[in-house]
């Protein structure tokens, strides 16, 4: 009784990690499969011992041919190979995920892949240009500021900046800051809080990893961080590189061969129309900032602000500085 039990163990697991929609396995390889584990299997119990298992509530489907019965596990629930090595090379990309917490993670994602783990792992070989942070809080952190959100709670929390030895100096000689947090937003490999800070009357940005000792606080938010979805969907729209500035639409000419770029740094639903054969204008919203203007002047004669009159004024003086440097 025992081995068989075991039996329709083993024959659970190999459908489970070695079987697919696209690849189904029929009676003799599961047979032979079993053999390497020590276990017979007569072909002729197999469908009887598949057809317990899917009475038992296990989601098997079998596929009947005219040469043999073909049958495969299945995966709606669980991660493809390259759902899983997309989730892996993001882990190694994330500069804010400390290269032990990497590791871990890698580790729990290459598990999922059952008999490929050795091949995700292995494979993995990609380097990222992505200096890991050391703040080993981070899922501490991003776990208060969550449940803070969801409970409509302030947080409070230690700020620092890093020194030339890369030791913490806290802002502001290690004040205590106060704020009502509205979103995590993913961006250029780090996370940051969307928040509102009550001190200062206006919605702020801070670092994730630059974030300490966390805490939920049982002081409910304003009503101002009580934001809607909708403006959460339309910030993080607009907002570019998380640098605070004045949001703006504008319309952007530039060349050909800058597509690509646009629609990297803006959206593929960015609204582009063709000038003439060399040109087209986009029209985008960001954050007027110096990090804008940084970002602007790679381009120098490749892309020009037709609109709005006052930004267009403001990109002269931008140049204007650069070039005087």
């Amino acid at each position: 009784m025992e081995n068989t039990k075991l039996k329709l163990l083993r024959i659970l697991e190999i459908l489970q990690k070695e079987s697919s929609k696209k690849k189904p396995l029929t009676t003799q390889q599961i047979c032979q499969k079993l053999e390497k584990m020590g276990m017979h299997c007569e072909r002729r119990t197999l469908y009887k011992d598949i057809k317990l298992l899917k009475e038992c509530g296990y989601d098997i489907e079998v596929v009947t041919s005219k040469t043999a019965n073909l049958y495969y596990y299945k995966k709606a629930s669980t991660l493809s190979y390259a759902e899983l090595k997309i989730l892996i090379d993001a882990a190694e990309a994330a500069s804010f995920i400390s290269e032990e917490q990497t590791a871990e993670i890698v580790s729990k994602l290459a598990a999922l892949g059952g008999s490929r783990r050795s091949e995700l792992l292995k494979g993995n070989l990609i380097h990222f240009n992505s200096q890991k942070h050391n703040n080993s809080d981070i899922y501490d952190t991003i776990t208060a500021i969550e449940a803070a959100i969801q409970q409509k709670l302030k947080i409070s929390f230690y700020y620092f900046d890093l020194d030339e030895h890369a030791e913490r100096i806290y802002r502001h000689g290690r004040k205590l800051y106060m704020v009502d947090p509205v979103i995590l937003i993913h961006n250029h490999d780090n996370y940051y809080l969307r928040c509102y800070n009550p001190e200062y009357d206006q919605m702020r940005n801070y670092r994730v990893d630059r974030m300490t000792e966390v805490s939920v606080t049982d002081k409910p938010m304003s009503d101002i961080a009580d934001v809607s979805p909708e403006e959460i969907t339309e910030y993080t729209k607009q907002v570019f590189k998380m640098y605070s500035g004045e949001t703006v639409e504008m319309l952007l000419e530039f060349k050909d061969e800058l597509l690509d770029t646009i629609f990297d740094k803006f959206g593929e639903n960015t609204p582009v129309v063709r000038k003439n054969d060399e040109s087209c204008i986009a029209t985008v919203v960001v954050q007027e900032s110096p990090t804008f203007w940084g970002w602007y002047f790679q381009f120098p004669d490749k892309m020009k602000i037709c609109s709005p009159d006052w930004l267009v004024a403001e990109c002269e003086k931008w140049r204007e500085l650069r070039y005087e440097e």
